[in-house]
């Protein structure tokens, strides 16, 4: 172990939480040092090039009041271009089914959420005690009630494993179940950055330099009346103020010392992380465009979309349900290529099968981010909830998770980056 390397806050974490957290701490005046455990900045955003086409594999939309993450771009000098995956996804995704008229039910009781505090929301303790299943197999004819879940998915995990006071948090901080699906005007995911999300966190670092250190995984945070510690197999970095940006999933399997407070600590057992498959088939062209189609495939198996553009190779992007991608890990790579271009064909014809390119990433098989949303399970939110968002003495939190406000995007992950560091700088004056 080598000596201790001082800076007025060590930052846990290069995602866009805790790159935005160092960018305005600097501006600030104050000396930063970034702790990385991949070897590459961005966290759970994640892209690169191939050939000319951007490919995106992780975090990447924004979308109608995302005021922080545009004012963010715009000082980096990204731009925004709109990309809408579906018109309505109520009516196209639905089957004729009243999928709007579910979503609108669901947002009323959503309205009742107390956002600040869920745990103090009426009938709180009834909300919670139920997974988001029990509620729509009660509420909804069995066929609706699956394609309801099934829409739901794209932002929580299944339906049996999630409170329904999460779900309905959820639904609220990001505008509505109505919102999210584009009812009323654009969806909650229409808006994509020119050259992929990840260029905000390429020039966030850029920006921070050689503050990030990268492949520099932290095992513990020691804090005392002196400061915070953070343990890394390079050595010791000394910070006055420590700020963890990572999910709790993560942040729980940090060695505080001392121990973090129970409560945090069964909060942090409660609050899981959903993974699944994200991939980009490649094509020389759009040929789905010439059959008169949009791209779209919407099945139990993929959500996928045409990323368009001019700029070739073409490019279909997909989530992979929970089921398939838990069905898909076990196979080789070439198996699992040829398998989900057969779930692609089901949708966009057998010229789905002569990709010229593919890519993929196992969000759950990530060391450093172990899935994408994370969630609370039943009874988390009312019995821990409120040991979230506090600050554990000189350690503080900023993530997609923490946020008030769209809670798991990168909106809510820039609000509580600035937040923490604006509360570390007025409180050292």
């Amino acid at each position: 172990m080598t000596a201790v390397e001082n800076s007025d806050v060590v930052i846990v974490g290069a995602g866009i939480a805790g790159l935005t957290a160092a960018h305005r701490l600097v501006e600030a005046g104050r000396s930063v040092v970034v702790l990385e455990a991949r070897d590459r900045v961005g966290g759970r955003i994640y892209g690169f090039k191939h050939g000319d086409r951007v490919v995106q594999l992780g975090g990447r939309w924004t979308g109608p009041g995302q005021t922080r993450i545009k004012a963010l771009a715009a000082e980096l000098g990204v731009g925004l271009r709109p990309l809408q995956a579906f018109d309505d996804a109520g009516t196209e995704r639905g089957g004729g089914l009243d999928v709007p008229g579910a979503a609108r039910l669901i947002d009323a009781l959503a309205e009742s959420v107390l956002l600040e505090a869920p745990w103090d929301t009426p009938d709180a303790q009834v909300l919670d005690s139920q997974t988001l299943a029990t509620y729509l197999d009660a509420t909804f004819e069995p066929d609706l009630s699956l394609a309801v879940g099934s829409l739901l998915m794209g932002f929580l995990p299944e339906p049996q494993e999630c409170s329904l006071l999460h779900a309905l948090t959820y639904l609220k901080s990001n505008g509505g179940f109505a919102g999210i699906l584009g009812l009323d005007g654009p969806a909650h995911d229409s808006e994509v950055f020119e050259g992929g999300a990840h260029e905000l966190t390429n020039r966030l670092a850029a920006l921070v330099g050689d503050r990030v250190r990268l492949e520099t995984p932290v095992f513990s945070l020691e804090q005392s009346d002196a400061g915070v510690v953070a343990q890394t197999a390079d050595g010791w970095f000394a910070g006055s103020q420590v700020i963890v940006a990572l999910p709790p999933v993560l942040a729980g399997r940090l060695v505080y010392q001392p121990a973090m407070p129970p409560l945090r600590d069964y909060l942090t057992q409660r609050m899981p992380i959903r993974g699944k498959y994200a991939v980009a088939a490649l094509y020389d062209k759009p040929f789905w465009l010439d059959q008169g189609g949009t791209g779209t495939v919407a099945t139990d198996n993929i959500f996928a979309w045409d990323e368009g553009g001019p700029v070739r190779p073409a490019c279909i992007t997909g989530l992979v349900s929970m089921a398939r991608s838990r069905e898909i890990d076990g196979m080789t790579r070439a198996a699992r290529r040829a398998a989900v271009l057969g779930d692609l064909a089901v949708g966009l014809g057998s010229g789905a099968l002569e990709a010229v390119g593919y890519h993929e990433i196992n969000w759950a098989g990530e060391p450093w981010s172990r899935g994408c949303n994370s969630y609370l399970t039943t009874g988390a939110w009312t019995a821990y909830g409120h040991t979230l968002r506090p600050s554990v003495g000189r350690i503080h939190w900023a993530g997609a998770e923490y946020t008030v406000d769209f809670i798991g995007q990168m909106e809510g992950a820039v609000r509580t980056a600035e937040a923490a560091a604006k509360t570390i700088v007025q409180g050292e004056g």
